[in-house]
């Protein structure tokens, strides 16, 4: 029990506040959520994962266990801090679907892959791994001084993904996020189904020849997370460029609408201006233009 407690204290709990951090960085959170709604985040995601690390797998049989531990588990937690972040950082569906994704695939490159780089540069086995409480922790401080530099840097920087907060959106912007959220999505059970691999089968390790393929993939998979999430910050700037170019376009082509009245009116073809407004209201009611852009 007490071995419990501690791992709580000294692992899940850290883990989770940096959790709760640093969605609420990226979700740009700072000047509307305060920062003990951090904290709150951070407690009771805590108590979420407590809870279905010690009760969920007791509701099967010891042979789905490990099963239920890999998969069931995981996805529980990330629901419910998805749902957490809806009620606490008071986000809306989408920027919690985002927020959530990009979270989770940022800290489990980072976790897997420091984890897995322990084992190789030290030998540790899987249940040495999963039984020493040091090796536990020793594992976790590495993670931990990994992510606050990562959070630091994203704070000092500003990279938010703000553009994802309720406006009007037209279906180009729609399409967008859709194939964001697909993106992440397919990249985080990418992830999963790696590290599990290579968690799950530590024997790969054993030859040279393997290892050098392990920090491949390693690699691999750590440059197209970057990728990835640094797509997720510049797609705001893409958004907020198009607009900038639709607007000067819709100016100047109000400008040219303008100028060609004008010059129907001082021409006296009352009959033309008629024609021409009547095929404006045409092209607004067949939604050519929108009322609301």
């Amino acid at each position: 029990m007490s071995s419990s407690i501690i791992y709580f204290c000294v692992v899940s709990l850290p883990e989770q506040f940096l959790m709760a951090l640093f969605t609420w960085l990226i979700l740009g959170k700072p000047k509307i959520a305060k920062f003990y709604n951090v904290l709150v985040m951070a407690v009771s995601a805590a108590a979420v994962f407590w809870a279905s690390q010690v009760f969920i797998p007791n509701l099967f049989g010891s042979t789905d266990r490990i099963v239920i531990q890999n998969i069931f588990v995981p996805a529980i937690q990330v629901i419910s801090f998805l749902v957490l972040m809806l009620l606490i950082y008071r986000v809306n569906i989408v920027e919690a679907v985002v927020g959530s994704l990009v979270m989770v695939i940022v800290f489990t490159v980072a976790q897997a892959t420091i984890a897995i780089s322990l084992m190789l540069l030290f030998g540790w086995t899987r249940e040495e791994f999963d039984s020493s409480q040091t090796v536990t922790v020793a594992t976790a401080l590495v993670y931990f001084a990994v992510m606050i530099l990562i959070c630091y840097f994203i704070y000092k920087f500003d990279l938010n993904i703000r553009y994802l907060m309720d406006r009007q959106k037209d279906k180009p912007y729609t399409s967008r996020v859709k194939f964001l959220v697909l993106q992440l999505s397919f990249s985080c059970m990418n992830l999963f189904i790696v590290y599990s691999l290579f968690l799950n089968n530590i024997t790969i390790f054993e030859t040279f020849s393997n290892k050098v393929l392990t920090i491949l993939c390693f690699l691999v998979n750590i440059i197209f997370t970057v990728i990835l999430v640094k797509s997720v910050f510049k797609m705001g700037e893409i958004i907020q460029k198009e607009e900038e170019l639709k607007r000067k376009y819709d100016g100047r082509e109000f400008i040219q609408n303008i100028d060609y009245m004008k010059t129907l009116v001082e021409e006296k073809q009352y009959e033309e201006i008629k024609k021409f407004l009547d095929s404006m209201k045409a092209d607004i009611d067949n939604k050519i233009v929108s009322d609301n852009d």
